[in-house]
């Protein structure tokens, strides 16, 4: 399990999460945002997020495993991904701008931990240093607009399907 007990060990970390890439240069900032984050540790089979819930934290897995589930319209889940520490994922980072309704429920596969960064501090870290947000959340904004083109290409298709189906 990797030890992260230092702000220098949480700040390279920041370096390799996308959300942050904009900071990636600027030390100051990192360890800034590092301070401000808490390390915690969930065991196997945890649920870390749930489907239609709100949130307030956003996730970097930093040892570990989880696996992603969606709900299909007959409310089964079924799992969509496998994420794993080496590629050291954020999680649910609409939570971060408002009480964002989890889109999709997280498990732990195993012992995983986390380091969270809650959205009440987050604002505060704005409020305090606009400049290093403004990277953060243009992240947030073309990580949401990517999501929302793909809804839009994946209900073209399905209406395209459709319209198949009842021609054919």
């Amino acid at each position: 399990m990797l030890p992260v007990n230092s702000l220098d060990e949480k700040a390279e970390i920041l370096t390799r999460v996308g959300l942050f890439s904009g900071l990636k240069d600027n030390r100051e900032a990192l360890a800034a945002l590092s301070a401000i984050m808490n390390k915690v540790e969930f065991s196997e089979r945890m649920v870390l997020l749930t489907e239609g819930e709100a949130g307030a934290e956003f996730y970097i897995l930093i040892s570990g495993q989880v696996s992603v589930y969606k709900k299909t319209s007959e409310n089964d889940n079924y799992k969509v991904a496998i994420l794993a520490d080496k590629i050291t994922p954020g999680l649910g980072e609409g939570g971060l701008i408002e009480n964002e309704t989890r889109s999709a429920t997280v498990i732990c596969d195993r012992l995983c931990q986390f380091l969270v960064l809650n959205r009440e501090v987050f604002s505060q870290f704005c409020d305090q240093h606009p400049a290093w947000a403004i990277p953060i959340l243009k992240k947030i904004s073309v990580q949401l607009i990517a999501r929302l083109a793909q809804s839009n290409r994946d209900i073209l298709l399905l209406h395209k399907a459709l319209m198949n189906e009842i021609r054919g």
